[in-house]
């Protein structure tokens, strides 16, 4: 199944683009357009909504999370042990985060001092800082999902268990969980983004990923004739449409307060559809369309998300704000040449670093784990003595 989960990088690599993009956007206002049959075709739309991307990282997450229990149930797979499912969670997330904390230490302890500077630690070291006002997005403000991600993960063993036993009920109870969730907070405090951006308003995109994943194994083990193939990509284009037609819903929403949380109460559980057609008729569907959705420019966007994810903002606001020659001119918003010099320089920067620290760091922590990073790197100080032995 390998190559058909190529589209599941394709789409990782789609949701890291539309959230970089977005956030560049933010500096920028750059209208995006497309000459489509003789018209203008502004993509606004996208760049100003782009912030859905992280909708698609949540789905992506029940997905790639459920998969090898989906396999065990319908292809006899090997089952994975909660101490394999926690280390390789673990390894995934937590040092490239680490790192990054590391390496903004000056920044933070510039900011914060004493009782201030010590739970402001804990809170991130814990990823619980998203439950507090004083530590919501108080040193970068993306990483509010890598709270919500790693407490899924604490709930997904339940979550899964529930799941492998009674899938369909237990789609909907996480499906209505999350919108029972939103529309109470709706009635009492809606513009209040802690709570609107806490775990059970995002329920719905999880169960929609873990849904797909036992979707796609079954369909997959059912050894459906060829003629369904054609089916499956018009169901992965109908969702890709949908996903387009969502995304222009919310753009028109833009004007009102709170607009993206008053979409979202009506329309969220429909993204995460969208996104269950997409990905089950995309890994089910044309060889065609599961290359242009695993092609290599996604893919390489899908290596390097993670850590892009985490610097992108940091790199975009530091361009803008201390980089002299792209500070905002007066009259930006018509300044064309100032908004793609702004977006090429922040992007290739933001793509540069997060590439350096996923070659350099990540993907050998996830090859080798933590003892053979160790075990080179003491084999290589050996060699290094070694050979300053030698040259005396």
């Amino acid at each position: 199944m390998g190559g058909r989960l190529a589209v599941l990088d394709g789409l990782r690599g789609i949701a890291i683009v539309i959230v970089v993009w977005f956030h560049i956007w933010e500096w920028t206002w750059l209208n995006p357009h497309v000459r489509f049959f003789g018209t203008d075709v502004s993509l606004t739309f996208i760049s100003a909504t782009g912030f859905t991307g992280v909708d698609l990282f949540f789905f992506i997450s029940g997905f790639v999370l459920f998969y090898p229990y989906a396999r065990h149930a319908f292809a006899a797979a090997e089952l994975p042990t909660l101490q394999h499912f926690a280390y390789r969670r673990f390894i995934k997330i937590v040092p490239s985060y680490y790192l990054q904390i590391a390496l903004l230490t000056p920044v933070i302890a510039a900011a914060y001092s004493g009782a201030g500077l010590a739970w402001q630690y804990l809170a991130h070291l814990t990823f619980i800082f998203n439950w507090f006002g004083s530590t919501y997005g108080a040193i970068n403000g993306v990483w509010w999902t890598l709270a919500v991600e790693v407490q899924f993960y604490v709930l997904f063993p339940l979550l899964c268990w529930s799941f492998c036993r009674w899938p369909l009920a237990s789609f909907g109870a996480m499906l209505l969980v999350a919108n029972a969730y939103r529309l109470a907070l709706a009635r009492c405090c809606l513009g209040d983004t802690l709570l609107m951006t806490q775990l059970p308003s995002f329920f719905d995109l999880f169960a929609c990923g873990m849904f797909a994943a036992y979707a796609f194994v079954l369909l997959h083990e059912m050894r459906l004739s060829a003629r369904w193939t054609a089916a499956f990509t018009a169901l992965s284009i109908a969702g890709f449409l949908a996903y387009g037609g969502l995304l222009y819903r919310l753009y028109e929403l833009h004007s009102l307060a709170s607009w993206a949380q008053v979409w979202a109460n009506s329309d969220l559980t429909w993204l995460g559809l969208s996104f269950v057609a997409i990905a089950v008729g995309g890994c089910l569907g044309a060889s065609w369309l599961r290359i242009a959705l695993g092609n290599r420019v996604l893919a390489f966007f899908a290596l390097i998300s993670y850590n892009l994810y985490l610097w992108h903002q940091l790199v975009a606001n530091y361009v803008g704000e201390h980089v002299r020659l792209l500070q905002r001119p007066a009259g930006f918003q018509a300044d064309v040449r100032w908004q793609l010099t702004f977006t090429a320089v922040a992007a290739l920067l933001s793509i540069a670093l997060a590439a350096i620290i996923t070659f350099a760091f990540e993907r050998p922590l996830l090859a080798l784990g933590f003892k053979g990073v160790g075990a080179r790197l003491l084999a290589g100080a050996q060699f290094t003595g070694s050979e300053e032995s030698s040259g005396s």
